[in-house]
């Protein structure tokens, strides 16, 4: 078995990690904030789930005439079933905002560890 050499593998993923494609500026002066994740980006897009969504109509004007006509309808239904609907919309956006986060506190518990080993590395 041979010698793990952690200087080299540290290395090598510092240089993964510089070659991976920035989110955000490219210039570090611009930004005034911390650089968002893509995925983070895209978690907080989609986290916020609701119950009220727009009407929508099937394509053509057939589809337009009977959207309209239905919408009264479906408008009533909304508002009859938004109290069984409504709590699990509550329960959905509580357990991704506690993922999100944790998935916080995990990027920040990553990047003190990287930097911990960096100093160790750099020591030796």
């Amino acid at each position: 078995m041979s010698e793990v050499d952690p200087a080299r593998i540290f290395a090598r993923l510092r240089a993964e990690v510089q070659a991976r494609p920035r989110t955000g500026h490219s210039d570090p002066q611009e930004r005034a904030e911390p650089p968002r994740l893509a995925w983070r980006v895209n978690a907080e897009r989609f986290a916020a789930v609701t119950t009220d969504l727009p009407y929508m109509h099937r394509p053509g004007t057939l589809g337009r005439i009977r959207g309209y006509l239905l919408m009264p309808i479906k408008f009533v239904l909304r508002k009859l079933m938004r109290w069984y609907v409504e709590p699990l919309a509550i329960q959905q956006r509580e357990f991704n905002a506690a993922v999100l986060l944790a998935l916080d506190e995990l990027t920040e518990w990553t990047a003190e560890q990287v930097a911990r080993l960096e100093r160790s590395v750099s020591k030796q």
